[in-house]
């Protein structure tokens, strides 16, 4: 293997949203033996920076869900290699219909997100559990002033309930609008820019590093990992993975829980 593409929550990162001493251990030695790590996931930038810099390595970021790639080094620096923006048409409707069905929505870019909320029901936003410096919490009328804004760009969208059913529901809803959304958590889901997925951005990175893609292992867990599972040489799948998304992958590995990162790592390293 020579890039590694990880997925975080549910994957690297476990129930806690931690990474383990031993996933931390495993990424360090793989990178110390010159497999390229990039970390490929629906939560933002500024995750990503502080994932590699707590693993104190030089890394890539296949953010957003893929609409944001980068290289971070060791002390933080990024440089951008590319980055897809949504239309701004789907971005209005998708606001509407987030009012419409009173469920939380996150508007994301590189520099942080914006976050408009219509009920006192319960959400769950993963990333942003504690307060954090790159979310803002903001009001419908100031998310429309936003995106009619030149200046101002969207990378994805999210929507985020813990009623399942409700989500379920405006996925629909956004479906017949021509809005394609994927589940990227169970209570969670995104929409991106039209051919934007984990998989073409593992692509696009292995193309740009010149490393083939028979060389490339993918570990991840949700819906929103099966492209880069299909299109990477080695698809890995989480234990705690659903049997749907387990179908697409090459190998099973243990749970989040259960350092799966690091003992398909170790697995593949004795191949």
């Amino acid at each position: 293997m020579d890039i590694v593409a990880i997925d975080l929550d549910g994957t690297f990162l476990n129930s806690d949203h931690q990474i383990s001493s031993a996933n931390k251990q495993e990424v360090r030695r793989i990178v110390e033996d010159g497999v390229v790590i990039a970390i490929a996931t629906g939560r933002s930038v500024f995750s990503v920076r502080e994932i590699v810099g707590e693993l104190d390595i030089s890394a890539y970021a296949l953010a957003l869900n893929g609409t944001y790639i980068a290289r971070i080094d060791v002390e933080g620096e990024m440089t951008i290699l590319k980055k897809s923006i949504l239309d701004k048409k789907v971005i209005v409707e998708s606001l509407s219909l987030a009012a419409d069905h009173n469920i939380t929505f996150i508007a994301s870019n590189e520099y942080g997100s914006d976050r408009v909320t219509f009920s006192d029901t319960p959400e769950l936003v993963q990333e942003f559990l504690n307060k954090r410096l790159d979310l803002q919490v903001i009001t419908k009328e100031e998310m429309a002033r936003k995106i009619t804004n030149p200046s101002t760009e969207y990378l994805k969208l999210s929507f985020t309930d813990t009623n399942v059913k409700k989500l379920r529901t405006l996925q629909k809803a956004l479906s017949e609008k021509g809005i394609t959304t994927i589940f990227s958590d169970t209570y969670y889901i995104e929409v991106v820019p039209e051919g934007c997925n984990k998989g073409n951005a593992l692509s696009y990175l292995c193309d740009k590093l010149n490393i083939p893609l028979a060389n490339s292992v993918a570990i991840g867990d949700q819906e929103n990992d099966i492209e880069m599972l299909k299109m990477s040489g080695t698809g890995v799948a989480m234990g705690n993975a659903t049997p749907h998304i387990k179908e697409f992958a090459d190998v099973i590995t243990d749970t989040n829980d259960n350092d799966g990162v690091a003992k398909i790592l170790q697995r593949l390293k004795k191949r």
